[in-house]
């Protein structure tokens, strides 16, 4: 008796174990889902080739690191299952880099732990892909995505670095700051525009802001040329023009949504991860990403996505006082028209059952 319930629980355990599975692997063997793992590991591949910068002593750890941005972008938006095509594309692009399975392994590990990570916190704090509508909801966004999580990260990609003997601990406090803001600038530039661009609908008002958005990308992009291209006369300061680029990027969270804020930034990280694949302006001679240009571009982005999130809410609650106060003024219009059918209503009842003074009576008495 006992011997037969222990098979009978065997087999259940057998048979219930891989369906579990199945059930738990189905959702990432639909096709639609395999083909966009795929696209996300081929992304993730191919931006972070390209965002690496050859002349770096360590070339596992870049100035401006996109693909933290796409992997956080792919969380937001569809959800934990995304998760084999982003650690698929970091295994793959850190074994081109480093030639270690077992580094690249930890590398992609510590990778997909971070969007996943910072994923959850923003679900749970900051109000997922709504978090670019509300000044605090941003905040939270730079917090814990920008700031907490890849610290963390970058400290146990560094420390991997140090163990399998592709850096030195001395170097471990210069590579952990670059990795930081690497990845800081990565989630910062490019993880609200994919969200806002890919989780929202938009539309344009008249053809007036189109051409305004595109005078705007033209004179950031020609501030961008002059601080991180080469510069076309000797007198120009290396990077002494960076604070001309903030009025556009002020101009594009004031005048514009959160999404064409995002963009702007963008842009700009853009142009300086191009100046920094190849050596131009304030990343000529430097081997990190300074300090006083990282700084510059982490507050930039901060700054623009807080006053475009302010400016939406601003925008939000007009629109709610002006749609409560249409209500209302329909309302009482309607009140209004009520009491005047009613008093016309009285009016004619009154007319028609008051007694008319007639002619006999009338001449009785005169005198």
């Amino acid at each position: 008796m006992t011997l037969s319930r222990k098979n009978e629980d065997a087999q259940d355990v057998s048979v219930g174990l891989p369906r579990a599975i199945g059930a738990e692997l189905s959702p990432h063997l639909e096709s639609r889902n395999v083909a966009i793992l795929a696209f996300l590991a081929f992304t993730y591949f191919v931006v972070g080739k390209l965002g690496q910068r050859p002349a770096s002593p360590h070339h596992s750890v870049t100035e401006i690191w996109l693909p933290a941005g796409i992997a956080l972008a792919a969380f937001l938006l569809r959800g934990n299952r995304v998760w084999p095509g982003i650690f698929v594309g970091a295994f793959l692009l850190s074994l081109a880099i480093t030639g270690s399975v077992l580094i690249s392994l930890g590398l992609a590990l510590g990778n997909t732990s971070e969007a996943l990570i910072a994923a959850y916190l923003v679900n749970k704090f900051a109000n997922g892909i709504n978090a670019f509508f509300k000044t605090q909801d941003v905040l939270r966004f730079i917090f814990f995505a920008a700031v907490l999580v890849p610290a963390l990260c970058a400290a146990l990609g560094v420390g991997l670095l140090c163990l399998g003997g592709h850096a030195s601990l001395a170097d471990f406090r210069p590579l952990w700051f670059v990795w930081w803001v690497g990845d800081m600038l990565g989630i910062l530039l490019l993880t609200p525009f994919l969200v806002l661009l890919l989780g929202h609908k938009h539309r344009f008002f008249g053809l007036a802001e189109p051409l305004e958005i595109t005078a705007l990308i033209a004179g950031l992009s020609v501030m961008c040329v002059l601080n991180f291209g080469q510069r076309p006369v000797s007198w120009l300061p290396g990077n002494g023009l960076l604070f001309l680029c903030a009025p556009f990027l002020v101009w594009s969270a004031l005048r514009f949504c959160p999404l064409e804020a995002a963009g702007a930034t963008l842009v700009m990280g853009g142009f300086a991860i191009w100046g920094s694949v190849h050596g131009l302006g304030p990343f000529e001679n430097a081997a990190g990403l300074p300090l006083f240009v990282g700084g510059f571009m982490a507050v930039g982005a901060a700054m623009t996505m807080t006053i475009a999130a302010a400016n939406a809410e601003q925008k939000s609650a007009t629109k709610d006082v002006l749609g409560l106060y249409c209500a209302l003024k329909d309302l009482k219009e309607s009140e209004i028209r009520v009491l005047q059918d009613t008093v016309e209503a009285l009016q004619v009842e009154l007319a028609r059952t008051s007694p008319r003074p007639t002619t006999g009576s009338s001449q009785q008495s005169m005198p």
